[in-house]
């Protein structure tokens, strides 16, 4: 199966969207993600990867968002089984530590 991680300039667009959310931006950031669980994980460096059902939804919702304020988003694509130490999944993404 495919996965799909989005990038601005090489680092993740959920890291990086975090970090730089302008302030005007929190709410329609926060409802475009409700969609989107966030995993119960220990403390860490993790990836996270889309699922296709995930890539579709990201794509109608908080995509519009991160188009606002971050540029040169990226689409990459790995085989599921490419992907070592998986420590989560669930329909709309993979986690890997």
């Amino acid at each position: 199966m495919k996965l799909y991680r989005y990038t601005s300039h090489g680092e993740g667009v959920f890291s990086i969207g975090k970090r730089l959310l302008p302030k005007e931006l929190i709410n329609e950031a926060w409802e475009a993600r409700k969609w989107l669980l966030k995993p119960k994980l220990a403390e860490g460096e993790y990836r996270f990867y889309l699922t296709q059902k995930g890539k579709d939804k990201y794509e109608s919702t908080l995509w519009n968002v991160h188009k606002k304020y971050l540029n040169n988003i990226q689409c990459q694509e790995i085989e599921e089984n490419n992907l070592k130490d998986i420590v989560y999944q669930d329909e709309w993404q993979i986690v890997i530590k």
